[in-house]
């Protein structure tokens, strides 16, 4: 007959659960189901799907307070002059914005991203215009959101 020494058994179990505790935790740490570089690419897509929308309620949810909207005219917007604009729909009514060539750059809680605007508008004629124009944007994460801080808009 074997005797086992007192606690034997309570050790091992317990060096199990802390081997597998400790695994657990190791994971979680290195698993990020979405990285901050997705999150803009996704912030920026719910941006032109809100352009196309004229969704102010979207527009106040990703628009930073302090946002700064650069116009390729040389015009500059705060964030109620660009949401005003928007919903106006004036001098454009969106029917389709896509961004081509875009490259995302995330360095802590700011991104700055660069792409190629491509949209579809009606113009106060009613006419339909093509617009194609090099866009630079930086976000900033604010908690778990990402917000449009700036956006400045060149002629290509």
């Amino acid at each position: 007959m074997k005797i086992k020494p007192h606690g034997s058994s309570n050790n091992m179990q317990s060096m199990k659960h802390l081997i597998f505790l400790s695994l657990f935790f190791l994971f979680c740490s290195f698993s990020n189901p979405i990285s901050d570089m997705e999150e803009v690419e996704k912030a920026v897509a719910e941006f032109t799907k809100a352009v196309v929308e004229a969704d102010k309620a979207k527009f106040e949810t990703i628009l930073s307070k302090d946002l700064v909207y650069g116009h390729s005219n040389g015009a500059v917007q705060d964030k109620q002059e660009f949401i005003e604009e928007i919903i106006s729909l004036t001098p454009f009514d969106y029917l389709s914005v896509n961004v081509n060539d875009q490259t995302i750059k995330v360095s802590g809680n700011v991104a700055v991203v660069r792409h190629i605007y491509v949209a579809q508008a009606k113009n106060n004629n009613g006419d339909i215009v093509d617009i194609r124009i090099g866009n630079m944007m930086v976000w900033v994460k604010n908690g778990k959101d990402w917000k449009l801080l700036s956006r400045q808009a060149y002629r290509l």
